[in-house]
């Protein structure tokens, strides 16, 4: 297997007689001795029991290692995270001078945050095939992105007899486009060959049926649709045209690099008007004593914003004296995203935009480069759960309660789980465009795909005091609503707003270990 990354991957895969794996076990001293004693293991040495789970993005990359932009350097501090006694597992360089080609781990790996420095520290560390026996959702997208192949401990323990694999075998779990996409090296060199030609797309259904208001809106996006009506479903893998965007200092700098790199440093972006770059989440950090020691880093990172801004004419939202505009995904939604919009950007509560009625959800650095660039992103349809409102909220009661309501009877139970949350009835017009922004918002805490509104008048009087030049009858013609006989996979659930009391989440004790869970929920008067 070779190291070239502008040959990845082979069509047929194994591994070369000098290739070593790591496997991340739950005994941390076999990783130590592995990593600095020079010890092979074998799948046939352990169970898959024997390694760790729920590996978080937070090991992988702590916050600090994002401060760092260029992925080489993310490497030189992978899985900085993992400690034992305060004392750092993976010395810094440790992963990347190591000879490691695999990794291993048990269930569900990177979870956590979006952050895409977790997978990039594995592949710019010389990882390039990642077992586990399941992945998180977005990390797994994360690494299609990339280009890394993913796969069990069943083809592991065949690659280490020698045998040789067709690279089918690890991609034939996927759709036919994200085969497409990994087949070809990543959403990058995938984008250029489907741009020069070189891949044809799977044919998109013309079978009516009743959709859902995110099915819709994707349905519209289609690339390659033609002039006919098109139709999507649950589960259907296709590409669809970006209306808009945005990244942060956190990510912007590795979106110019990348796309320097793949494209040459005079490359430019269709569009600029409906993208932008928001100064908005290291904006006090150089004043905080323990960030003292990355005030350098977070400087190159708002340079290098900067600079993307004035190459592309993106809009620009940098602080002015320390100040800044507002939160990326409140200030998006009120200037620049529409009814009917796809919107992605690169932070985890974009869905906040779908107040507006609109698709609107995060992406990582290599998605959002590509997207921002080539004005299209990959979608797996979600399914739906809808949110049927009647009455009104009680006086002290708000939509924070309404979603702490959710988070305790319906994301507990996973029914949210990577679906579309969409709200409707008549109680949805109870509530104001920011009480709905609530709703939206916190779709994220029910690691749902998106959160999406029913337009009303009160969609439209808040849009057009925000626009210039709008017609109240377009903006009423650009209205989604979902067809009476739509699916929701989750089911329909009637949500009482007067019978909502006001809750709170149970806050956790870092101390005993126990993480903050927002589906644990307590009514205050109690």
């Amino acid at each position: 297997m070779g190291r070239r990354m502008d040959e990845w991957p082979p069509k047929m895969i194994s591994l070369s007689p000098e290739a070593r794996i790591l496997f991340l076990t739950k005994d941390l001293s076999l990783i130590r001795a592995q990593l600095y004693d020079g010890l092979n293991l074998s799948m046939s040495d352990m169970s898959v029991d024997d390694l760790l789970d729920d590996i978080n993005t937070d090991v992988m990359t702590p916050a600090w290692v994002c401060f760092d932009h260029e992925p080489s350097e993310i490497a030189e501090n992978a899985y900085a995270g993992l400690l034992h006694e305060g004392e750092r597992i993976f010395r810094p360089g440790a992963l990347k001078s190591g000879g490691f080609e695999v990794i291993v781990s048990g269930h569900r790996k990177g979870t956590g945050s979006s952050r895409e420095t977790a997978p990039q520290c594995e592949r710019w560390s010389g990882i390039r095939i990642v077992i586990a026996a399941s992945f998180a959702p977005i990390h797994e997208r994360n690494n299609i992105n990339l280009g890394q192949v993913m796969g069990d401990h069943a083809l592991l323990s065949r690659l280490q007899t020698g045998e040789v694999i067709p690279l089918s075998e690890f991609t034939k779990k996927y759709d036919p486009v994200t085969r497409l996409i990994l087949e070809n090296g990543g959403i990058l060199p995938f984008a250029k060959k489907l741009r020069e030609g070189l891949i044809d797309l799977p044919a998109v259904s013309q079978k009516p049926k009743p959709m859902t208001m995110v099915e819709k809106i994707v349905a519209r996006k289609l690339i390659g649709k033609g002039e006919e009506e098109c139709y999507v479903s649950p589960g259907d893998a296709v590409l669809a045209t970006v209306d808009g965007g945005y990244s942060h200092e956190y990510t912007t700098a590795q979106v110019h690099s990348f796309l320097s790199a793949e494209y040459g440093s005079d490359y430019q972006i269709p569009n600029p008007s409906k993208f932008a770059v928001f100064e908005d989440h290291l904006l006090y950090a150089t004043d905080i004593p323990r960030y003292g020691p990355f005030v350098s880093k977070i400087e190159t990172l708002r340079d290098l914003q900067k600079r993307f801004q004035e190459h592309t004419g993106v809009r620009d939202y940098s602080a002015d004296n320390g100040i800044s505009p507002g939160i990326c995904h409140q200030v998006a939604r009120e200037e620049f995203i529409d009814i009917g919009d796809f919107i992605q950007a690169t932070d985890s509560h974009t869905c906040m935009g779908g107040a507006s009625n609109a698709l609107t959800y995060g992406v990582g650095s290599t998605e959002y480069a590509n997207l921002v660039h080539n004005q299209f992103a990959f979608v797996k349809v979600p399914e739906s759960i809808r949110f049927e409102l009647t009455g009104e909220l009680d006086p002290g009661c708000t939509a924070k309660d309404v979603m702490l309501h959710i988070l305790w009877n319906y994301a507990k139970n996973s029914d949210t789980l990577d679906r579309s949350m969409e709200f409707g009835g008549e109680g949805l017009s109870s509530l104001s465009m920011d009480e709905r922004a609530t709703l939206c918002n916190m779709a994220t805490e029910c690691s749902a795909k998106t959160g999406i509104c029913e337009p009303d008048d009160a969609t439209v009087k808040w849009i057009m005091e925000r626009r210039e030049g709008l017609l109240e009858d377009d903006v009423r013609s650009s209205f989604v609503l979902p067809d009476p006989d739509a699916h929701y996979h989750g089911g329909v659930h009637q949500i009482h707003l007067n019978d909502i009391r006001p809750l709170v989440a149970h806050p956790g004790n870092p101390d005993e270990g126990i993480p903050s869970d927002p589906t644990n929920g307590a009514y205050i008067e109690d």
